[in-house]
């Protein structure tokens, strides 16, 4: 007579069985999609907090490196001639609206460009050739602006992006402000290096009256020599939060003053920078 084994799982615990695998399942996935969730959004929040950081330390290393003879030199004396017209070594055939005269040593001083309030133009050093052997130096024209964003979204968040813009080739080309006027043109190249931004704002130091004021022509003679820069940026979140950044640029190298150097050592030319190439060269090597 055979006799069978009746110690197996009955139905009842097999349902049971599944039941609690099934639980521990739904909270599994639960608890991993809550993770990814998580891990995504912080991504998203990381990576704006750093490319507002990255940005930040564009416009830091830009600023910190611009280029001005008259941190070291005086600006030369206009003398009036016999004719009664104003005359110095910076003749007509010279002009050039990207710069304002020359120093007394002879050096071209390039100008700061504010169109409005949201963008500035300058000269600065910081410039790393990317092409080996190319026409460039560390000397490039900068331009920063604001342009409303071509993303549907982005312009929910804030509507603008942070255009930078660089023109290392040609420095003493006369059409350098159009060209970089132009966010598309080639030879001037753009990058955005911050969206959903809502407004910026560039004011410069005025060692008259002391504060900050957003035109350059309220700087008079000064205009050309700002030894302190404030930006004021405002962009929006993930969260549609608006968020604001300060920050203060000073420019505190060389450390001369070129009036009082004159009167005190009547100008002996020594010190300062070293100046870009000739012009007459024309693209710079």
């Amino acid at each position: 007579m055979t006799r069978y084994n009746q110690n197996g799982f009955t139905l009842v615990e097999v349902l049971i069985a599944i039941v609690l695998l099934g639980f521990i399942s739904l909270y599994t996935y639960k608890m991993v999609d809550s993770n990814t969730e998580t891990k995504d959004q912080v991504l998203k929040e990381d990576q704006l907090i750093m490319q507002t950081l990255t940005a930040m330390n564009r416009i830091d290393s830009d600023i910190s490196q611009l280029y001005s003879p008259l941190y070291a030199f005086n600006k030369a004396t206009v003398a009036v001639g016999n004719t009664g017209e104003s005359t110095n070594d910076y003749s007509q055939q010279d002009a050039n609206i990207n710069f304002d005269g020359k120093t007394k040593n002879g050096l071209l001083i390039p100008m700061f460009f504010s169109e409005d309030k949201s963008s500035i133009q300058f000269l600065t050093t910081a410039n790393r050739r990317k092409i080996a052997d190319s026409k460039e130096s560390r000397y490039a024209w900068v331009k920063y602006s604001l342009q409303p964003s071509i993303d549907e979204d982005d312009k929910k968040n804030g509507g603008n992006d942070l255009i930078r813009q660089i023109l290392p080739v040609n420095i003493y080309a006369k059409d350098v402000s159009s060209l970089l006027k132009d966010p598309h043109s080639e030879k001037a190249r753009a990058q955005v290096i911050l969206t959903h931004v809502k407004s910026i704002e560039f004011s410069f130091w005025d060692e008259r009256t002391k504060k900050y004021v957003t035109s350059l022509q309220e700087l008079n003679e000064n205009k050309n020599l700002i030894r302190s820069m404030k930006l004021e940026l405002v962009w929006v979140d993930e969260n549609q939060h608006e968020q604001k950044l300060d920050k203060t640029f000073r420019v505190l190298y060389p450390l001369f003053h070129a009036k009082q150097d004159d009167l005190n050592m009547a100008n002996t030319g020594e010190g300062g920078m070293v100046p870009p190439p000739d012009p007459d060269q024309g693209i710079v090597q």
